[in-house]
């Protein structure tokens, strides 16, 4: 079962101190604060699985940015896999509890993460204490791969 994401999220406190919201639990800090680190270490550990990164970058205002991976069907993010529809459903019906009113648009990343992360006020890797590259490479070992369909079916195999 999936939390919504504003039971994830850092509180003020945590958004004003890197060493406090990174002493969070793996769940809570790769869900918010660390999302985009996690998506970036999924695509350099299975790069043939078809999966882009994508950014939910909500209305000026509102809080619940989020990136995760995705096929365009089933999406990746800390909470496991999912079907992207049911992801976006679930992050928008949360984030609207949170502030009526809310909206974002959903673009894929393009650029490196370093670039995304200059671009959207996102911390880099190397801007956390410690080695959140490390850390995040660990937290992808507790869930399986893509599944193997999704991996034939990029690859070409059957």
């Amino acid at each position: 079962m999936r939390q919504p994401i504003t039971a994830l999220m850092r509180t003020p406190a945590e958004v004003q101190d890197i060493h406090r919201s990174a002493a969070r639990p793996d769940l809570p800090f790769f869900a918010a604060g660390a999302c985009h680190v996690l998506a970036f270490a999924f695509l350099e550990r299975y790069p043939r699985a078809g999966f882009q990164p994508r950014f939910i970058r909500p209305a000026p205002g509102c809080r619940g940015a989020h990136v995760f991976v995705s096929d365009s069907q089933l999406a990746f993010d800390a909470q496991g896999y999912v079907a992207e529809a049911e992801l976006l459903r679930g992050h928008a019906l949360a984030c609207q509890q949170l502030h009526p009113g809310w909206a974002a648009e959903v673009v894929a990343i393009e650029v490196p993460l370093a670039a995304f992360c200059a671009a959207n006020n996102h911390r880099a890797p190397w801007d956390f204490p410690g080695d959140v590259w490390a850390w995040a490479l660990a937290y992808l070992s507790s869930f399986p791969a893509p599944p193997r369909s999704v991996l034939h079916a990029r690859s070409g195999e059957e």
